[in-house]
Protein backbone atom coordinates (compact mmCIF):
# COMPACT_ATOMS: atom_id res chain seq x y z
CA UNK A 1 0.00 0.00 0.00
CA UNK A 2 1.12 3.22 -1.28
CA UNK A 3 1.21 6.44 0.96
CA UNK A 4 -1.27 9.50 -1.05
CA UNK A 5 0.89 11.71 1.82
CA UNK A 6 -2.63 13.05 2.69
CA UNK A 7 -4.21 11.95 6.32
CA UNK A 8 -6.98 10.06 5.85
CA UNK A 9 -9.01 9.48 9.09
CA UNK A 10 -12.58 7.85 9.26
CA UNK A 11 -15.03 8.65 11.58
CA UNK A 12 -15.79 5.13 13.34
CA UNK A 13 -18.03 6.50 15.89
CA UNK A 14 -21.35 7.00 16.05
CA UNK A 15 -23.81 7.96 18.42
CA UNK A 16 -25.35 5.33 20.67
CA UNK A 17 -27.29 6.96 23.28
CA UNK A 18 -31.07 6.76 22.26
CA UNK A 19 -33.52 9.18 21.59
CA UNK A 20 -36.53 9.92 23.75
CA UNK A 21 -39.77 9.51 21.79
CA UNK A 22 -43.17 9.97 23.53
CA UNK A 23 -43.93 6.23 23.27
CA UNK A 24 -41.93 2.71 22.50
CA UNK A 25 -43.53 1.41 19.51
CA UNK A 26 -43.13 -1.76 17.32
CA UNK A 27 -43.73 -1.47 13.56
CA UNK A 28 -44.10 -4.62 11.62
CA UNK A 29 -45.86 -5.37 8.18
CA UNK A 30 -49.19 -5.66 9.55
CA UNK A 31 -49.31 -2.41 11.93
CA UNK A 32 -47.61 -0.48 14.51
CA UNK A 33 -48.03 -1.46 18.21
CA UNK A 34 -47.24 1.72 20.56
CA UNK A 35 -46.86 1.77 24.18
CA UNK A 36 -47.26 4.60 26.09
CA UNK A 37 -44.99 6.23 29.48
CA UNK A 38 -48.01 5.47 31.42
CA UNK A 39 -48.37 1.79 30.93
CA UNK A 40 -44.34 1.44 31.71
CA UNK A 41 -44.89 3.16 34.90
CA UNK A 42 -48.14 1.35 36.10
CA UNK A 43 -46.28 -1.89 35.23
CA UNK A 44 -43.66 -1.46 37.22
CA UNK A 45 -45.23 0.19 40.35
CA UNK A 46 -47.69 -3.38 40.33
CA UNK A 47 -44.59 -5.43 40.18
CA UNK A 48 -42.75 -3.15 43.03
CA UNK A 49 -46.22 -3.80 45.23
CA UNK A 50 -45.76 -7.57 44.32
CA UNK A 51 -42.18 -7.65 46.35
CA UNK A 52 -42.06 -8.96 49.95
CA UNK A 53 -41.12 -6.03 52.29
CA UNK A 54 -42.66 -3.46 49.63
CA UNK A 55 -45.67 -1.22 51.71
CA UNK A 56 -47.29 1.54 52.73
CA UNK A 57 -48.30 4.72 51.52
CA UNK A 58 -46.30 6.91 49.53
CA UNK A 59 -47.35 10.55 50.14
CA UNK A 60 -46.02 12.90 47.65
CA UNK A 61 -47.09 16.86 46.72
CA UNK A 62 -50.34 17.41 47.90
CA UNK A 63 -50.56 14.52 49.49
CA UNK A 64 -48.21 15.00 52.29
CA UNK A 65 -50.40 17.64 53.25
CA UNK A 66 -53.79 16.34 52.39
CA UNK A 67 -53.29 12.66 53.21
CA UNK A 68 -56.99 12.01 51.92
CA UNK A 69 -56.00 13.06 48.27
CA UNK A 70 -53.59 9.99 48.28
CA UNK A 71 -54.25 7.01 46.62
CA UNK A 72 -53.20 3.83 49.01
CA UNK A 73 -50.16 2.98 46.88
CA UNK A 74 -46.74 1.71 48.48
CA UNK A 75 -45.41 2.72 45.35
CA UNK A 76 -44.96 5.32 42.63
CA UNK A 77 -42.90 5.53 39.22
CA UNK A 78 -41.92 8.14 36.19
CA UNK A 79 -40.53 6.26 33.10
CA UNK A 80 -39.03 7.76 30.20
CA UNK A 81 -39.19 5.49 27.07
CA UNK A 82 -37.08 4.96 24.19
CA UNK A 83 -37.17 2.83 21.37
CA UNK A 84 -36.48 0.02 22.77
CA UNK A 85 -35.83 0.88 26.27
CA UNK A 86 -36.70 1.97 29.49
CA UNK A 87 -35.75 4.18 32.55
CA UNK A 88 -38.07 4.03 35.53
CA UNK A 89 -37.15 5.95 38.75
CA UNK A 90 -39.50 4.59 41.83
CA UNK A 91 -40.58 5.48 45.00
CA UNK A 92 -41.19 2.68 47.48
CA UNK A 93 -42.05 2.40 50.98
CA UNK A 94 -40.26 -0.44 53.08
CA UNK A 95 -41.94 -2.19 56.03
CA UNK A 96 -39.90 -2.04 58.84
CA UNK A 97 -37.71 -4.31 59.94
CA UNK A 98 -37.09 -5.31 56.60
CA UNK A 99 -33.81 -5.12 55.13
CA UNK A 100 -33.93 -2.34 52.70
CA UNK A 101 -31.12 -3.46 50.55
CA UNK A 102 -32.88 -6.35 49.55
CA UNK A 103 -36.15 -5.33 49.33
CA UNK A 104 -34.62 -2.88 46.53
CA UNK A 105 -32.55 -5.61 44.93
CA UNK A 106 -35.47 -7.58 44.43
CA UNK A 107 -37.82 -4.42 43.24
CA UNK A 108 -35.08 -3.95 40.63
CA UNK A 109 -34.98 -7.85 39.68
CA UNK A 110 -38.77 -7.64 39.68
CA UNK A 111 -39.49 -4.68 37.62
CA UNK A 112 -36.52 -5.22 34.67
CA UNK A 113 -38.16 -8.98 34.25
CA UNK A 114 -42.06 -7.48 34.44
CA UNK A 115 -40.81 -4.79 31.57
CA UNK A 116 -39.54 -7.48 29.56
CA UNK A 117 -42.17 -9.48 29.71
CA UNK A 118 -44.97 -7.63 29.54
CA UNK A 119 -43.80 -4.90 26.98
CA UNK A 120 -40.64 -6.29 25.44
CA UNK A 121 -38.71 -3.60 26.39
CA UNK A 122 -35.19 -3.44 27.91
CA UNK A 123 -35.14 -1.73 31.07
CA UNK A 124 -31.58 -0.38 31.44
CA UNK A 125 -32.38 1.57 34.31
CA UNK A 126 -34.54 1.31 37.74
CA UNK A 127 -33.57 4.01 40.16
CA UNK A 128 -34.82 3.69 43.84
CA UNK A 129 -35.70 5.61 46.27
CA UNK A 130 -37.17 4.82 49.64
CA UNK A 131 -39.44 7.54 50.78
CA UNK A 132 -40.07 6.16 54.61
CA UNK A 133 -40.11 2.97 56.53
CA UNK A 134 -43.66 1.89 57.55
CA UNK A 135 -44.01 0.24 60.88
CA UNK A 136 -47.07 -2.45 61.10
CA UNK A 137 -49.08 -1.49 64.62
CA UNK A 138 -50.31 -4.41 66.24
CA UNK A 139 -54.08 -3.24 65.45
CA UNK A 140 -53.09 -3.74 62.02
CA UNK A 141 -52.34 -0.01 61.26
CA UNK A 142 -49.43 0.99 59.80
CA UNK A 143 -47.97 3.98 61.04
CA UNK A 144 -45.21 5.84 59.24
CA UNK A 145 -41.36 6.54 61.11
Amino acid sequence: MTSTGRDVTADTTRDISPVPAATAGLRTSRGETTISPVVVERIATKAATEVDGVGGVVRTGLGRLLPWVAGDSSAQAAADVYEDTVEVDLTVNVRYPEPVRRVTSDVRDRVIERLGTLTGLTATEVNIMVDELVVERRDGRRRVE
